[in-house]
């Protein structure tokens, strides 16, 4: 039997940067998939491959201590560093697998990447976060631990604190959530300990539509976050000014789509645009990038609301209440030659499964 496990992707639709600072989060889950596969050996090595990273057969025993020892070059140990992460966290928790169980692990991340003209770009859908998801599952539940990740509230305790060590502790989960939850959720960390919570809701929004829409550029999220950490050391105030405002509309926001207020809701995101806008300015990140901006401009002349998703720079959501102006906004984006990738929410969320070989 093969041991699948996959994981969707995700974009945050709201509430991005504030909700390191305890707001809630709008985030979706969308049909772009991590998929982890694992087969089991004999010989007690596993061999793992990750075409995506132009890693093939990279064979890693694993030592008395439960932890890989790599005998491939070092071109793909360090490629596969993530690997090495989720299992010393597994392994520090019990639920790694055995020095006795060598097993061929095939890592596919390809859906998250963009052929264009230049070549393949990235896309901006939380592969890490997917991906880790979906090696942590596989790999804890083919160590016979499948109880671990029944409860996804606790699961996704365990892998934010797995993935932040990995992010330097400057993520805030959130991709983590819609990859383990699937559809559309409402997203904090909650309490003192700062928590990672999350409500599903219903998807499609009561009372509003939406359009994704990719710039072409790709992003590092972790680079703005570890940019926007060094501009806040010499920035306290500035900061804390503009995360009151990021968070009092993010709140205001999410209240009115959870009331059924979709002309509310939409007006409220175009004021959190704004304020991100200035946010970005104020700190130097390019959250809108110059796409973005000129998405931004054709969306107000429409009359819809357009802002940034996530970080900043590579993926946009539109929101609208009337279906017509989101027909608009489209033949628009198409006609300026900029780029759509066709996105569906997903709602299944992360998964592991046997399948017979």
């Amino acid at each position: 039997m093969e041991l699948m496990a996959s994981a969707p992707g995700k974009l945050v639709l709201l509430g991005e940067y504030a909700v390191l600072e305890g707001a809630r989060a709008l985030a979706v889950a969308v049909d772009r998939r991590a998929t982890v596969r694992i087969t089991p050996r004999t010989d007690g090595v596993c061999v793992i491959s990750a075409p995506d990273l132009n890693v093939f057969n990279a064979r890693m025993p694993l030592g008395v201590d439960g932890q890989p020892r790599w005998q491939s070059i070092e071109a793909d140990a360090a490629k596969l560093r993530l690997v090495d992460h989720v299992w010393g966290a597994l392994s520090r928790e019990g639920l790694a697998p055995s020095s006795d169980d060598g097993f061929c692990l095939e890592l596919d991340t390809a859906v998250f990447f963009e052929t264009n003209g230049s070549g393949q770009a990235k896309l901006g859908l939380g592969s890490s976060a997917a991906l880790t998801v979906a090696l942590a599952s596989a790999l804890a539940v083919y160590a016979g631990h499948a109880e671990s990740i029944a409860d996804r509230a606790q699961w996704l305790h365990r892998l934010f604190r797995m993935h932040s060590s990995w992010q330097d502790g400057l993520g805030s989960g959130v991709d983590l959530a819609a990859s383990v939850a699937g559809g559309l959720i409402v997203y904090q960390l909650a309490g003192r300990d700062s928590r990672p919570t999350y409500t599903s809701l219903e998807w499609p929004m009561m009372g509003v539509h939406c359009l994704f829409v990719w710039s072409g550029q790709a992003v590092s999220t972790a680079d703005f976050l570890r940019r926007l950490a060094q501009w806040r050391l010499g920035h306290h105030a500035e900061y804390a000014a503009h995360m009151r405002s990021l968070c009092e509309l993010a709140e205001i926001a999410v209240d009115a789509l959870q009331e059924g207020r979709g002309a509310a809701f939409v007006a409220v995101v175009a004021a959190y645009a704004m304020a991100l806008e200035h946010f970005g300015s104020a700190c130097g990140l390019e959250i809108f990038s110059a796409t973005q901006k000129r998405l931004a401009e054709l969306a107000a002349q429409i009359g819809v609301t357009y802002k940034p998703c996530g970080a900043g720079g590579d993926f946009g959501v539109v929101f609208v209440q009337d279906a017509d102006r989101l027909a608009r906004i489209e033949r628009s984006i198409l006609v300026e030659g900029m780029h759509s990738v066709p996105l569906e929410v997903d709602p299944q969320g992360a998964y592991c499964v046997r399948v017979a070989i």
